[in-house]
């Protein structure tokens, strides 16, 4: 099988040396197509529907979890004052593209992502976007850095706009052996295909063979995170992978599980870094659930069947992007960024939050002006 790689037509690169990148998409409408089988969707499960208050926390909280900050430090959307105008900005914008780089702390040129704007997009963790056009339904691999356009099987059965979905790749897409995967964030369903293949293929897992909640299973799920060419993803006491072989094969893993007694509940985030799975657990206070109270950074140490608590990340920068529910990690010297750190976004906040693990504080991050308080931005890690 031919991998068949070209370039994006009208389209500019991004710079590389500037990702990673906040991106901040106005008015992006996403709205999904009817389903034949909607109804059936609705009906069916093991136990319970996932709403989307729950399908990606460890526990459910009625209100995204903020980071707590120093008394000194500005959050970036704390103006409520400033409401009033934020709304009457939104009505001014239409399909506005707005780039800010983290690293040199500067707003970009929009136009060089108005490619978008013709298309359905998913980001994933590794730079790649799975495109799809809005009127051919032309689907594809794209990257923003270098325009690369990697073709895909066209979406015949309408699974991407009629389905609320994630993208994950298993490796570089040059690579013939890369699975591209999608997953279903309210159902116990994944598709996946091959950059220069022909079909989508759908799999119907049994959550019951994971947990007796479907819709925890269904959350759980959603954090699937890529180490080795391999999917990962925990649940309590359990490691679970997926591995295609070709087929998909899930396999479950005891593992002690982590336990704060301090907290009833956390917010859980998994990434890859050099090659090693981390767990990150973001708990808030009892009497503010808007707040952050403590961040713990685990290691997966399959040897000893537990997760490891680190207390640095030494060189790297971890990202943590809440709303798609996704990290990853990127060496910080190479990102001219700060090294043993945490940075992440959260729902309807612009702000970009950069907690330290050597001091155990967090401050905000404030792109500017220029964007509207309540939109949260897209995290743009750079593509290899």
């Amino acid at each position: 099988m031919q991998i068949g790689i070209n370039e994006s037509e009208n389209s500019t690169s991004l710079d590389h040396k500037l990702a990673p990148m906040l991106l901040f998409h106005y008015n992006y409408d996403m709205s999904l197509e009817e389903s034949d089988d909607d109804q059936d969707n609705k009906e069916s499960g093991d136990d319970e529907d996932v709403s989307d208050e729950d399908e990606f926390t460890e526990a459910s909280d009625d209100e995204e979890s903020m980071e707590e900050t120093d008394d000194d430090e500005t959050d970036a959307s704390s103006n409520d004052n400033d409401d009033d105008t934020a709304n009457d900005e939104g009505k001014e914008v239409n399909d506005t593209l707005l780039l800010y780089s983290i690293s040199s702390k500067q707003l970009l040129a929009n136009s060089k992502l108005d490619y978008l704007k013709d298309h359905f997009y998913w980001i994933t963790p590794q730079g790649w976007l799975l495109m799809v056009h809005r009127d051919s339904h032309e689907t594809f691999l794209w990257n923003p850095f270098t325009s690369q356009r990697i073709s895909l099987p066209f979406d015949q059965d309408r699974f991407l706009r009629t389905n609320y979905t994630r993208c994950l790749l298993s490796c570089k897409p040059t690579d013939i052996n890369c699975v591209v995967l999608v997953l279903s964030l309210n159902d116990t369903v994944i598709w996946y295909c091959y950059p220069g293949g022909t079909q989508w293929f759908k799999h119907e897992y049994q959550s019951r063979r994971f947990h007796r909640h479907r819709g925890s299973v269904i959350g759980y799920m959603a954090l699937l995170t890529v180490v080795g060419g391999k999917f990962y993803t925990g649940l309590g006491d359990s490691v679970i992978t997926l591995d295609f072989s070709p087929n998909p094969k899930f396999d479950i893993i005891p593992i002690k599980a982590v336990q704060n007694p301090m907290y009833n509940f956390s917010r859980l985030y998994l990434l890859e870094s050099s090659g090693e799975l981390f767990s990150l657990f973001f708990y808030p206070p009892m009497t503010c659930p808007k707040r952050i109270a403590e961040i713990e950074v685990y290691k997966l140490d399959i040897q000893r069947r537990a997760w490891v608590k680190v207390y640095t990340l030494g060189d790297r920068a971890f990202f943590v992007n809440s709303t798609k529910c996704f990290g990853a990690s990127v060496s910080a010297k190479e990102a001219c960024l700060e090294e043993n750190c945490i940075y992440f976004s959260r729902t309807g906040d612009k702000g970009l939050y950069v907690h330290s693990m050597e001091r155990g504080t967090t401050a905000a991050l404030n792109p500017g002006e220029d964007f509207l308080d309540n939109v949260a931005a897209e995290i743009l890690m750079p593509a290899p």
